[in-house]
């Protein structure tokens, strides 16, 4: 663990650490991609310890059902573990996988406006959520929180230049499909 090197402006939230998971400093990790292979052993990460991001180096990694088991270095017995359960992880965007052309990260569209095809505007994404159906959308709708399943039945148009996510029947969903309100 080493406070002392310079946070990336470019951390990106993957994860979150559950629990301790045993005697020896391993944690339980659930990632928001579960297919991702972006951690490994060498890996920096980041956690966010009262207010200040703190580095930690992946010492090993190894799957646990839908989790991940990692042991840090200098992490060695589980009342240091304990101290990160909770913790978000993070990692620089440099560690993520190339992309094709086209493609993008699910991660690029959060902070994006949330319109229809008229530029009507309905709010702004706030994350997005991988739920076993598919992955949907989190975003802010009249102080209300909406999770809309980014599918083609709603989703008409991802707008990178001017950061703008276009939906298709939104006043259609909220009647007739699934309207929830964490």
């Amino acid at each position: 663990m080493n406070s002392k090197k310079i946070v990336p402006n470019d951390l990106v939230p993957i994860g979150k650490i559950l629990k301790a998971h045993g005697l020896l400093g391993e944690v339980k990790a659930f990632l928001y991609n579960v297919d991702s292979d972006s951690l490994k052993p060498g890996i920096n990460i980041w956690l966010n310890i009262k207010n200040e991001f703190i580095i930690f180096e992946i010492e090993n990694i190894k799957s646990n059902n839908k989790n991940k088991l990692i042991k840090f270095k200098n992490i060695n017995d589980r009342v240091d573990a304990e101290l990160l359960n909770g913790k978000k992880i993070h990692l620089s965007r440099s560690f993520f996988p190339m992309l094709k052309e086209d493609d993008f990260y699910l991660t690029d569209i959060v902070g994006f406006n949330v319109n229809d095809s008229n530029g009507k505007n309905y709010g702004f994404v706030l994350d997005i959520i991988k739920l076993p159906t598919n992955d949907s959308i989190l975003f802010n709708y009249n102080n209300e929180e909406i999770i809309i399943p980014i599918i083609d039945d709603f989703i008409e148009l991802f707008d990178f230049e001017n950061k703008i996510l276009i939906i298709k029947n939104f006043e259609g969903f909220l009647t007739k499909w699934w309207k929830y309100i964490l």
